[in-house]
């Protein structure tokens, strides 16, 4: 009995044995790729999961990133005008907007806006205001210097507002010193980054034009003024003929200024003119794209004494140079101690004071900074010779900042969030054809990722 069942074990083993290698055969003749496939495709839900993780928390890093940026951003400041009136504001940072009457309409309904107009302004004029309001400074690739940024809306009834065609406000950015070659540009955002472009419309109210589209015109027309100064000039004892040439600045108000005799025939004469000019009325100012503007007026007259047959003129100016023929009004004085660059505008939005920085081609390169995370990093470079600041763009283990300038330095600022944690790097370097590398990152808490980045106002 005993030997009966262990022969029928053996038999039902075998026939198990038979059926689990014919299972094999067959799994390696014909059904080997659907289990290999089943394989791969537990792969793939593991990484898929691990992917999706990951991109999760770059998500809400990046967002974290954004956030810093919005709470540190620039507070505007508000104005209450009267749209019926000529309105001058004066920002905290000395920023001056001057606004006509009448010159807003609701973007909703186009229709003139009524009552008080809400004007909302934010200024970037130091370092870390244009990083922490994720600006920079460049103009389809070239690099710009900065004279100050500003962010201007106009509101109505909460309605939101624009200039009407055909009105412009007038902007004065305030000045630490003189640079040749600044302009109006607008700012546009594409993503993450602002582009400026030059309002080809403005018009720069610092210059003092020589070709404008409508000259100055003397209040009564040119007979009045002629008649004016026959009236009013007296001829000195002197037995002298010719002409006394000079010149003068018609103000965006019509007011004569910076009074100065370019040649004369004596100095009796030449006073004496000069006295007459300081008395002269208001012009009608000139204008560029119908915005007033200054206009250097000449205007020579011609002394002839009654027993002189003397025709000549004759030049002062280098024996007299220590005697500049100017007037000194209240105005400008006032324009002296406050240095601006002021500009027409036709639109609100973001308004950039700056100038283009011309180089030779050979001088720009594509300066890189090696990261082993690019995917939440925002960084840019100061450059430390002038005020300029560039946003990097982000490329595979690398931040990379197109059409840089070779051999200038720069301080690299990068800000980044890991594991719902700020991190900051900062290292100073110059810029070469080979990338930065060993970017120390930093953690920071946001109160001091703020006040390490306010630090950087000590470069401009």
């Amino acid at each position: 009995m005993k030997l009966k069942l262990v022969l029928i074990t053996a038999f039902v083993l075998s026939i198990s044995s038979c059926k689990n290698e014919t299972k094999e055969g067959n799994t390696k003749s014909g059904s080997q790729k659907p289990e290999k496939e089943t394989i791969l495709n537990d792969t793939l839900k593991t990484d898929s999961a691990t992917v999706s993780s990951s991109k999760n928390n770059v998500t809400e890093n990046q967002k974290l990133l954004l956030d810093f940026f919005i709470k540190n951003d620039k507070k505007p400041q508000f104005f209450l005008i009267n749209n019926q009136k000529d309105t001058t504001i004066i920002c905290a940072e000395k920023t001056k907007i001057t606004i006509k009457a009448n010159s807003f309409v609701s973007i909703k309904t186009g229709n003139e806006a009524s009552g008080k107009i809400k004007i909302s302004v934010k200024e970037y004029y130091s370092i870390s205001d244009i990083i922490l309001g994720g600006l920079s400074t460049t103009s389809n690739g070239k690099l710009l210097e900065t004279g100050g940024m500003l962010h201007i809306t106009a509101t109505s009834n909460n309605e939101k507002c624009d200039l009407k065609k055909g009105k412009n406000i007038e902007i004065a950015f305030p000045k630490k010193s003189n640079k040749d070659g600044m302009q109006l540009f607008n700012g546009n955002w594409k993503k993450d980054q602002i582009n400026w472009t030059v309002d080809k419309k403005s018009v720069d109210l610092a210059q003092t034009f020589t070709n404008v589209d409508e000259r100055p015109v003397y209040i009564g027309g040119n007979e009045a003024l002629y008649k004016f100064i026959g009236n009013n000039y007296r001829n000195s004892d002197e037995e002298i003929s010719g002409k006394i040439y000079a010149s003068f600045v018609v103000n965006r108000e019509g007011n004569v200024t910076n009074i100065k005799i370019t040649k004369g025939l004596s100095r009796k004469a030449d006073d004496e003119y000069l006295r007459v000019l300081k008395k002269i009325g208001k012009f009608t100012p000139g204008k560029v794209q119908g915005v007033p503007v200054n206009f250097t007026y000449t205007l020579p007259i011609t002394i002839k004494s009654e027993d002189s047959d003397i025709s000549s003129s004759r030049n002062y100016s280098n024996n007299r140079s220590q005697e500049p023929y100017s007037t000194k009004t209240d105005e400008n004085i006032k324009a002296n101690e406050i240095s601006y660059n002021m500009f027409s505008s036709a639109k609100l939005g973001y308004l950039n004071c700056d100038r283009f920085l011309y180089y030779i081609p050979s001088m720009v390169i594509n300066y890189g900074v090696i990261v082993e995370d690019e995917s939440n990093v925002s960084m840019n470079i100061i450059y430390h010779s002038f005020k300029s600041i560039m946003k990097g763009e982000l490329s595979p283990k690398k931040v990379v900042f197109y059409n840089s300038l070779l051999k200038e330095k720069i301080t690299i600022v990068a800000i980044k969030y890991f594991e719902g944690k700020p991190f900051l790097a900062i290292k100073e370097a110059t810029t070469s054809e080979k990338s930065a590398k060993d970017l120390q990152f930093n953690p920071v808490t946001p109160e001091e990722l703020k006040n390490e980045i306010i630090k950087l106002n000590n470069f401009n």
